[in-house]
Parts: structure tokens; C-alpha cells; sequence
């Protein structure tokens, strides 16, 4: 399915100057000014608000803070415009944070600056959802998973590429500092091996995590991920543990391990032959305001406020796609692979993972969705 606005239309039927730009949109026209001393606040178009979403639970105090609450702004960021498929729970959003509910989701083109979408059942449709605002050549933040497929996450990428859109797919437990140092700290060693532990209920909404802090501290560190093995009795109940197997700069193969559990936020220690007991880095929540958002929600929209305004992605559409993969084919080892090591060239491009959530039996956000956009693969 495909948007009704397109590139060429949106550009032709909007004033450029009424649409602030991000640096790197190839509109060859006016462009925001991204100095401390602009005037005007970055205006943000939410997709995906409130089920089962980021924004609504903490993105977006971060952002629209509430007088009521004794918040503060995080960022110079505001959303102004939001769209949920349950237009009741956009209205609710809408006024507790101030901002416009548009009736389509493509309805913000032309009143934004960029794009944060929070949710996570809208994944298999995300390339529907971002492509008009992607083809505009806005900065878009896709909260994990990006897709459930590798086929639909590699057309979200694309069209990234094509419109010099920056692209973000974060999470949360790989923006902050703890992971950061490790990246920092693993790069030009040789790992024997590594163990991450995050909390865990289910799969694609929370053990992602832990693929997405190995991928960012390990395989961006040079060491790329050649296979997958996920093992456990239920995808979507603990414990269960995904196995990594790398490759370093020099051939060597070294493997890592991914315990999902209940009870942490996340945990990695990384072994090399200099460091006895290995070296251990642990993500906190932080004691209090505001250090409760500044070490673990508030950096992602730091990194994406400054990609927006600048340009610099902090993640390549490279290793945005692996990682994806990586994700992926964790998804193939434990659904159809008994749990034995997947490599991540033999998950087919259109395959598509699960979305309904058994741990949420009478959620119907999928059935909206699919209402709308189409099927997506459920649960067998």
C-alpha cells in the first residue's frame, strides 16, 4: 500500500518556507537555522502515541512538559501534532500535551520538522507510515522494532537514503552512557567473549534490548554478527538466552550471550586475556529528577534532536539494516529453527515475524491496524 502524498506533490503544494528542513533535506531551499539562538522550537509530529507506546508513558513529559506536574523541557523539541490509529486514545494524548490530532497520519506533512513515532504494534506498517514523511526528507525516529521483516525494513532504509531523510531506530538501553563506554572500551580489543543481561517479558518489545546493546557496543566496535541462536521455552516468557556469534577484523570467531531476564535494566561485561573477570558496564535509572530521564530516556531524544538539526546520524543506514537482521534472526531460530543458530543471510527478505502479543490477549491494536493497512503475521 502506498501513501496518497508523495514527495513531489508535498513539495509542489507547500510553501518551502512554511516547512522548517532539516540540514540535510535536498530541498535546495530555506533552511532551518539550527544554532542555539533560533527562535523557534523544533516541532515534532508523534505517530504512535499511546498503545503500548514510549511517548505518552515518557517521551513526551520530556518534551510537552505538563505545569500540573512540575515538569521541565529536555529538549528544544515540542510536539505540535499527533496521530494514533485509535483516535479516542490521540484526543486523550492530544490534550493532556497540548498538540493538534490529525485525522491521517500523513496529515502533518508540511506542519512539522520531524517525525517520532513510539509504539509497537505499528512495526509491520512503519514502511507505510514514515514513507510520505521519509520522501519529504524529514528526520524521522522509528522506536524499536523498525519492521517485521528485513524486505519492508530495507524500504524504510532506502527511501531514507534516497531523500536524505536521517533515520534513528533506537533504543532506549543503547543511547546512554554505560554503553557508550563500552563501544569506547571494546574498540581494537580482541574479545573472547561477552555476556548482556536486560530485562525481559517477551521478544520483540523487550529483548530487543539486549540484541540492540550488543550490536551497538560489539558489532560497531568492529565486530560484525554472523549468526543467531535463540533458545528458550516461550519467546514471550523468561528466561531465555540468544547466543551471537561474531567476526572480528582478523577472521576470528568469538561468541556472545544475551540473558533475558526478569529484574535488570541492562548488564554487560566484556572478557579479553588483559582483563581479568572481564569489564563490566551496568546501565541505572538514575536516584530522582531529573537524573530518572537523563540516564535512560532523555538521551535518545538528545541524539535525535541533534541528528535532526545537524544531519549526523548516530547510527549508519549500515548498521541500522544489521542490526535489523541481527533482530531478525533471532526471530528464525526460536520460531522455526528449534532454537539452533540462524545465520543472518538465511532469513528469507520477505519472511515476517509475529506482532500480537500473547502477554496482552485482548489488545485489539493489531486488528485496527491490519484493518487499515493490511495483514501482518500473528502468533500461530
Amino acid at each position: 500500500m502506498s501513501s496518497k502524498v508523495n514527495r513531489r506533490r508535498f513539495l509542489q503544494s507547500t510553501p518551502i518556507a512554511a516547512v522548517a528542513l532539516p540540514a540535510t533535506a535536498a530541498s535546495g531551499e530555506e533552511q532551518r537555522d539550527p544554532s542555539p539562538s533560533s527562535d523557534r522550537l523544533f516541532r515534532v509530529g508523534a505517530l504512535n502515541v499511546s498503545i503500548y507506546s514510549h511517548l505518552e508513558a515518557v517521551w513526551a513529559p520530556l518534551l510537552n512538559p505538563r505545569p500540573d506536574k512540575q515538569e521541565i523541557p529536555f529538549t528544544g523539541m515540542r510536539i505540535t501534532h499527533c496521530w494514533e490509529i485509535d483516535r479516542s486514545k490521540a484526543e486523550s494524548f492530544g490534550k493532556t500535551f497540548g498538540c493538534e490530532v490529525v485525522e491521517e497520519f500523513d496529515d502533518m506533512l508540511g506542519k512539522v520538522d520531524g517525525i517520532i513515532s513510539g509504539g509497537y504494534y505499528n512495526h509491520p506498517w512503519n514502511h507505510i507510515l514514515h514513507e510520505p514523511y521519509l520522501e519529504a526528507g524529514l528526520p524521522n525516529l522509528v522506536n524499536r522494532p523498525l519492521s517485521n521483516s528485513i524486505e519492508k525494513a530495507a524500504k524504510i532504509v532506502e527511501l531514507a537514503k534516497k531523500h536524505q531523510a536521517p533515520l534513528l531506530v533506537p533504543s532506549s538501553h543503547e543511547h546512554n552512557d554505560a554503553i557508550s563506554r563500552a563501544k569506547a572500551w571494546a574498540e581494537g580489543k580482541e574479545i573472547i567473549c561477552y555476556n548482556v543481561t536486560n530485562s525481559f517479558d517477551d521478544y520483540p518489545t523487550h529483548g530487543i534490548h539486549a540484541v540492540y546493546m550488543a550490536c551497538r557496543a560489539i558489532a560497531e566496535a568492529g565486530n560484525p554478527v554472523v549468526s543467531v541462536a535463540y533458545q528458550a521455552e516461550s519467546w514471550h516468557r523468561p528466561p531465555g538466552v540468544v547466543i551471537l556469534e561474531h567476526v572480528d577484523a582478523k577472521g576470528r570467531k568469538f561468541l556472545g550471550t544475551l540473558h533475558q531476564a526478569s529484574g535488570s535494566w541492562g548488564t554487560m561485561r566484556i572478557h579479553t586475556q588483559d582483563e581479568y573477570g572481564g569489564k563490566g558496564f551496568d546501565i541505572h535509572v538514575g536516584t530522582g529528577y531529573p537524573y530518572n530521564k537523563t540516564e535512560i530516556w532523555a538521551p535518545t531524544l538528545w541524539a535525535f534532536q541533534k541528528m535532526a538539526l545537524f544531519g549526523e546520524m548516530p547510527q549508519t543506514f549500515e548498521q541500522i539494516g544489521h542490526k535489523h537482521r541481527v533482530f531478525m534472526a533471532g526471530w528464525k531460530s526460536v520460531l522455526d529453527n528449534e532454537g539452533k543458530p540462524i545465520t543472518l543471510d538465511e532469513v528469507p527478505e520477505e519472511w515476517e515475524s509475529p506482532v500480537a502479543l500473547p502477554t496482552h490477549p485482548e489488545d485489539n491494536t493489531v486488528a485496527l491496524f491490519e484493518k487499515k493497512f493490511g495483514k501482518a503475521r500473528r502468533m500461530d
